[in-house]
This record gives structure tokens, sequence and C-alpha cells, in this order.
């Protein structure tokens, strides 16, 4: 098990208690200047010290991969905020076993407060020792190197994943720049700093990088539809309302079966009082299914959606529709005043 680290003194221990029962775990520290690398020593990690000038990642974790020894068979990047369950080893060793030796797992954002997933990645950082290195600066992948063929299977392992979202970002948006500056025929990091800029709520800029994007023309579907929407909602912001439409518009045609472009539609109907769009596009939640990817967003299903059906209801006055799913809509985040408003207004109109 191998990890990169800067400054990450509050997770080391919980970190290394989950890879216990690695037979290496490896920390290449890239400069910490709080007790990161102490803490690890003291626990029994494998600590080495790296430099990497310019920083990226990519560079960095190839720099840890080359530190572990070249007879390992199995190999698990793991970053200090993500923690293994108690029995991922036997899992990992079964599906090296079946001949799965890259295989995917899930990758825990959140849970609910009984434990269950609500938001999760398929991922893919434990891998074979050779044949693969890291690619990109930012947002880096891992890229077969030799001509072996990987089933790549899913296996039922969670690994939670415990952002520490009190982290500066800035170096996220310098190395995306710079990445799209090397390479600007790269789609994939187009699109990441199209997502970037939306952070910083650059519009101009989000426009710009979601037509570089896009004018690519590669990605999965889902990917082409998050940009478009992305340069939507630039255009919203912009005052350019029949382009964040249009925009809106091609989201659905990329990826028809991806409720969240349908969601984002409806949201730029309601936004312009175009009530009989907005539930037409909203009301897609009750046909389609929820996909399993990172650019599904757990509220549009879990209250989003059925608000916007309530809204647009009750504005068409069906009071009944838009009281049930006004209830539906609460039911998935009961502590929110404004639906909680709402509701009494539905009950309201209803009643006149």
């Amino acid at each position: 098990m191998y990890s990169i680290a800067l400054n990450e003194a509050k997770f080391v221990r919980r970190w290394a208690e989950s890879a216990r029962y690695a037979d290496l775990v490896l920390l290449a520290d890239t400069g910490s200047r709080d007790k990161t690398r102490f803490i690890a020593k003291s626990l029994g990690v494998t600590t080495y010290r790296i430099d990497v000038t310019p920083w990226r990642f990519d560079v960095a974790r190839n720099a840890s991969l080359a530190l572990i020894p070249a007879d390992f068979d199995i190999c698990i990047q793991l970053d200090l905020d993500e923690v293994l369950p108690e029995d991922w080893r036997e899992k990992v060793e079964a599906a090296w076993r079946a001949g799965n030796k890259w295989p995917l797992y899930r990758n825990v954002y959140t849970r609910f407060p009984d434990g269950k997933v609500r938001s999760h990645v398929n991922s893919f950082k434990i891998h074979p020792r050779k044949g693969f290195i890291w690619k990109y600066p930012i947002h880096e992948i891992l890229v077969q190197t030799d001509n072996e063929i990987h089933k790549r299977e899913l296996i039922d392992l969670d690994i939670d994943h415990l952002m520490d979202l009190s982290k500066p970002r800035r170096s996220y948006l310098n190395l995306l720049e710079a990445a799209v500056v090397e390479d600007p025929s790269d789609w994939r990091m187009a699109h990441y700093l199209t997502r970037e800029y939306i952070k910083y709520k650059n519009w101009p800029k989000v426009l710009a990088t979601a037509g570089q994007a896009l004018s690519l023309n590669r990605g999965l579907d889902v990917e082409k539809a998050a940009t478009n929407m992305w340069a939507s909602e630039a255009c919203r912001w912009l005052g350019h309302w029949s382009f964040a439409e249009s925009y809106a518009t091609e989201a659905v045609n990329q990826a028809p079966s991806f409720y969240e472009a349908w969601h984002w539609r409806a949201h730029i109907a309601h936004l312009q009082s175009k009530w009989q769009d907005c539930n037409n596009f909203a009301s897609k939640i009750l046909t389609l299914d929820r996909q399993d990817h990172i650019l599904v967003k757990p509220a549009v299903w879990e209250w989003w959606g059925y608000d916007l059906m309530a809204l647009s209801f009750n504005k068409l006055g069906e009071h009944k529709d838009a009281i049930k799913y006004g209830e539906l809509a609460l039911a998935g985040n009961p502590e929110n005043e404004r639906l909680q408003r709402n509701m009494k207004i539905y009950i309201e109109d209803s009643l006149k």
C-alpha cells in the first residue's frame, strides 16, 4: 500500500490503522511541515521524503510507486483521507486469484446516518506492481504500459473517502490551467478545468473552456452532458438565456438517460417561470434510473427533482400533485425551511 502526503498529521493514524494488514505500508512525504512523517514512522510506516518541483500529482505518485520493491504483486494507492475496511485484504486477494488483477471498487464519498452509501464512484487504484504509471498533473489516472488484458470487474469492496474540505484548492486551478496549456487537445483536462472555473464563478472562462472541451468531441455521454450543463450555467449567470437553454437542451441530447441533465433543463425553465416545461423535464425522475458515476448529484434524486415537480404542479393549478411531490421533497430534506414553507403554500392553495 503506497501513498503521498503533505501536512496530513490529523489523518495519518486513521489511514495507517486501516492499512495495517498490508505487507508494506509506504508513505512518500512531499514536504510536510507538521508531524506527518514522525507519526507515520512511529506507527511502523516505511516513510520517505521526496521533492517534486514543479509540483505534479502524477510525478509524485510515480515516485512513490517506484519505491515499492519490484517483487511485490498487488499495490493499492491510498490517500491519507481514505480508509480501508477491515476485510479489504481477503477481498483483494480473492479478486487476484480469480484473475481480476486490476479490479474496480466503490470509493464512498458520503453515507446516510444509518451507514448506507449516499454517493460513490467506481475507482481503480488497486493494480499490479508492474505495467502501470500515473498520468496527468491533477485528477491523475492509472495508465497501463504493458499489453496484458485485465478483466476490470467490480468487487465487493468499499473504501471510504473522508475528504478534507478545508484544504485550499488554488493549486488545483493552477495545475489544470497548466495541463490545458501543455496539451490543448486533451478533452479530459479541459473538462475538469471547466468544472474548476465553476467553483470560482468565472463565467467567461467557463464558457471558453467548455467550448474547447466540447470541440474535441470526446469523453462519455454524461461527461459531454455535464460540460454542456456548466456552459448553460455560465450563460444563465451572464444573462444569456437563449444560450442557457440551448446548452441545456444539448446536455439532454448527449445523455438522454442522465436525469441530472433533465433536472438542469427543468431548473432553467423554472428560473424563467416556464412551468409546463419545468414540469415535463423534472418529471423524468419518475421514468429514469439513477446512474452510478461521479457526475450523479444525490440531492437531485433525494429531494430537488421532486421539489421542481411540486413547484411547477402548483403553478399549473394541480395542487394535489404539488402536495404529493412536495411531501416527497420534504421527506428527502426535512430540515429545509423553504420546502417547509412551500408545503404550507401548496396546502393553502389547494383549499382556495
